[in-house]
């Protein structure tokens, strides 16, 4: 057996391997007398055709390839153990002939990994305060939930609740169509209109009518309405003004299910908004934290690689669109894209994770940040109704993530 291997720019390695007829032989023996097991033929017991026999019934190319089914991984574990590659995704193998039988496999092996100046990244906590505003705020949205709308006779102020008729036209006076709606619902100054229509309508009375023109923007989603100039016809149906709730012990006991004194209730609040403040601090941190390393990771990666990390994501992404009811086809038809397009557009981001999750594994090898077997049967233990049969495949994720939670609790300055 004649084996060659070469290095490739970009993290890869190619591997030629050619076989004698006599090498090759005990596995077309095999595939033969598996393949003869399988078919039936008259006169013949299974498992005890004769090889000229099998050949003129499945063809020498089908006996070939089963061979190569068993050959290929045999020899390429050998090769792979004998050169001390870190072979670390599925290698692309072409039969480049079967006679003699002769293979060129392309692997991707572990990259060379640069994260210069890594320790001297950064990030640095920001104190989290918690103001009346803030607290006001909160309140405030709260309070929307049990809005209730009163209808008044007066102009439209911003956050009014409006029922309209409207109708569009082109410069030439002719009806364009989607332009039209009758008791159309509008609350002034969510900007759900076309930009500019619901400030023509401020000031406005119930039964008042009015004509104005208006620009379409450039990018509006509807390609026949970009940049187009349309005169619209409005009519004003209904006016309503919102009533917020006022926040006494009685609203807080419905809100909450308890009754508190406002005060104890403001300061519930703001403990819950410091709370939130610093979890949302504490991603923001990380995420910078990631965003430097990344910035300081210099690398090269197979295609190979690449690809096999947007199939991963391609993957999560048509079963999570599977969870919300939506098939993966539906998505294209919307999006107006081909599935060729989607792994396109994925090629960067699969790019960006890969470079992350290996600077990530080679800074923390650096830093000499192991977790020991205490510390994850403890945290294994902390983990409520988990399945024994589960604890093997979350070790490795656990062992990941309180790495990495190290890892930032040494970056991230309190």
């Amino acid at each position: 057996m004649d084996i060659n291997v070469k290095k490739l720019p970009k993290a890869e390695v190619e591997i030629n391997v050619t076989f004698t007829e006599d090498e090759f032989k005990s596995d077309i023996e095999s595939a033969a007398k598996s393949l003869s097991k399988e078919v039936k033929i008259d006169g013949f017991r299974p498992g005890n055709v004769p090889y000229d026999v099998l050949v003129s019934h499945v063809g020498k190319d089908m006996i070939v390839n089963t061979a190569l089914d068993t050959a290929i991984p045999r020899i390429l574990t050998s090769v792979i153990k004998d050169e001390k590659l870190e072979v670390i995704a599925r290698p692309r193998v072409d039969i480049l002939s079967k006679d003699p039988v002769t293979l060129k496999v392309t692997a991707p092996v572990y990259p060379e990994i640069k994260v210069e100046g890594y320790d001297k990244v950064k990030v640095k906590v920001k104190e989290v305060k918690v103001e009346d505003k803030d607290i006001d705020e909160a309140l405030k949205n709260v309070q929307k939930q049990f809005i209730t709308w009163k209808q008044v006779l007066r102009g439209i102020k911003k956050g009014d609740k409006i029922e309209i008729d409207f109708d569009g036209f082109d410069e030439g006076g002719a009806p364009l169509e989607g332009t039209q709606s009758k008791n159309h619902p509008v609350i002034v100054g969510e900007k759900m209109m076309v930009p500019g229509f619901e400030d023509n309508l401020i000031g406005m009375q119930t039964g008042e009518e009015k004509d104005f023109d208006l620009t379409f923007p450039a990018d509006y989603h509807k390609k026949s309405f970009q940049s187009k100039k349309v005169k619209f016809h409005v009519k004003i149906n209904k006016i309503e003004e919102a009533e917020l709730p006022d926040v006494n012990e009685e609203f807080i006991e419905k809100i909450s299910g308890k009754k508190t004194p406002i005060d104890e209730f403001r300061k519930n609040v703001k403990a819950d908004l410091e709370e939130y403040k610093q979890s949302e601090e504490k991603k923001n941190n990380e995420q910078q934290l990631l965003e430097k390393f990344l910035d300081v990771t210099k690398t090269e990666f197979s295609d190979i690689l690449v690809d096999e990390e947007v199939e991963y994501m391609l993957h999560e992404m048509k079963h999570d669109m599977s969870h919300r009811g939506l098939s993966f086809d539906q998505y294209l038809q919307y999006t107006k894209k081909t599935e060729e397009d989607i792994r396109k557009d994925m090629g960067k981001e699969a790019l960006k994770r890969l470079t992350l999750r290996f600077g990530l594994n080679e800074i923390m090898d650096k830093e000499k940040i192991e977790i020991t077997d205490e510390e994850i049967e403890k945290r294994i233990k902390d983990i409520p109704d988990l399945k024994k049969e589960d604890v093997r495949e979350i070790r490795g994720r656990l062992v990941n993530s309180m790495r990495l939670e190290r890892l930032f609790d040494r970056f991230i300055q309190k």
